[in-house]
């Protein structure tokens, strides 16, 4: 816990929704438990995200949906740190702005939830036609690749908007679905993050555990300027590694693909725990669609995380490295060229090493200040993987698939 400071008052940024505040006071309260010398002011906002609903996310074609008024409240100074679903938020972030945590990953699985007149039911029950909504690309394709009797459209507006939507009859027959004119809708797919968080766990009819799922899904983080010390201080106290290990393996590959909201990305991290602290292996699986599901590249791809920092030659010739540089640069890492770990799967690359010793390296937008070297080593390695399995997903064929979604948004 931070000792008593003259800055008293953290102004704390959030969007509207619902789910959103409880997220925010999720963090707020997991902070004023560390520090209850300061008091926590939560500011709401619009985003843009927040405001468009009559169009999908695929085509309004911004990264920036739901973070872009938080982050410029940042940058103006109106607020000290936002709260984010991570999955929202873009793999680079803008300059000055960083993730002084990552925190709470629940579950990242997708849920579906059926409508009054099918619950109980999973999507291989529903009969031919049956009307699912879904806001994201990578859920349309996963599912009608693997349920092609389902008719799948676009659900916007918050979580509680969308169940409204289910479990509301539509006030025009032209909105019916095909199998029960009483209903807009016979299920919608959800995060199961989300469901739990809004206390809406008695919904879920079925939990797709057999299926990737978003990048960063269920998983939250606090963004705030880079030079803000005590408020990166604050972050440090809840930051939580086995989530930041997970999404910074996800963002990286991500960001190799060049991915968002109109790319079917989709991702499966495990990770292997080894004593109460340790992390002794992280594998990570991903796959790219089309967008009608009719073509899919998967791969994967495992790390083992050292137990402590080697001490050799190498380190102390990176050590002098370090002191000249200015922080390692994240953003470096679009072009994914992966060094050889040397004699064990274990040892570490040099780019590695660098970031490691380094204490303003950043890891997909991820600074946590203070920071032990261990912890930074383990971050880059994660970064690595991401790239690693994205190279692997292109010379696979998802350049093909990538070329083929890109060629359609831009005709």
């Amino acid at each position: 816990m931070l000792g008593p400071s003259p800055r008293t008052v953290v102004r704390v940024g959030s969007r509207r929704s619902n789910l959103a505040l409880l997220q925010t006071e999720m963090a707020v309260n997991l902070l004023q438990k560390q520090n209850p010398h300061v008091l926590f002011e939560v500011v709401e906002m619009a985003t843009v995200g927040d405001k468009i609903l009559d169009v999908s996310l695929s085509k309004i074609g911004d990264k920036s949906l739901f973070t872009k008024e938080l982050e410029n409240a940042l940058l103006s100074g109106e607020v000290d740190l936002v709260v984010h679903s991570l999955k929202d938020v873009p793999s680079i972030l803008p300059s000055g702005l960083v993730l002084g945590c990552v925190f709470a990953r629940a579950s990242p699985d997708d849920v579906v939830l059926m409508a009054p007149h099918y619950r109980g039911r999973k999507l291989s029950d529903l009969p031919i036609g049956s009307t699912i909504g879904t806001s994201a690309v990578r859920r349309v394709a996963t599912l009608t690749r693997k349920y092609p009797h389902l008719k799948f459209v676009s659900i916007r507006g918050n979580l509680n908007t969308r169940l409204a939507k289910l479990d509301t009859p539509p006030a025009s027959k032209d909105n019916c679905c095909l199998t029960n004119p009483s209903q807009s809708y016979d299920a919608i797919i959800l995060a199961k993050a989300g469901v739990e968080r809004m206390g809406w766990s008695y919904r879920i009819d079925q939990v797709l555990t057999d299926s990737f799922y978003a990048v960063s899904q269920g998983a939250l983080a606090c963004e705030c300027r880079q030079i803000d010390n005590f408020v990166m201080n604050l972050l440090s106290g809840i930051h939580d590694e086995s989530a930041a290990l997970t999404t910074i393996a996800e963002r990286s590959l991500m960001r190799q693909l060049d991915g968002g909201c109109s790319i079917p990305i989709g991702v499966r991290s495990d990770l292997v725990l080894k004593g109460d602290l340790n992390y002794s292996q992280l594998t990570l699986h991903a796959n790219i669609l089309s967008v009608d599901g009719g073509k899919s590249v998967e791969r994967s791809a495992s790390v083992v995380f050292p137990d402590k920092m080697p001490i050799n030659d190498c380190v102390e010739s990176n050590c002098k490295l370090v002191q000249k540089s200015s922080g390692y640069d994240d953003v470096s890492t679009n072009t994914p060229i992966i060094e050889s770990r040397g004699t064990s799967p274990t040892s570490p690359t040099k780019d590695e090493l660098k970031a490691a010793l380094d204490a303003a390296s950043i890891f997909m937008g991820v600074l946590v200040t203070p920071s032990s070297e261990i912890s930074r080593l383990r971050m880059a390695i994660a970064q690595s993987l991401g790239c690693v399995v994205a190279q692997s997903l292109l010379l696979s064929g998802a350049d093909e698939i990538l070329y083929e979604i890109r060629s359609q948004s831009s005709g």
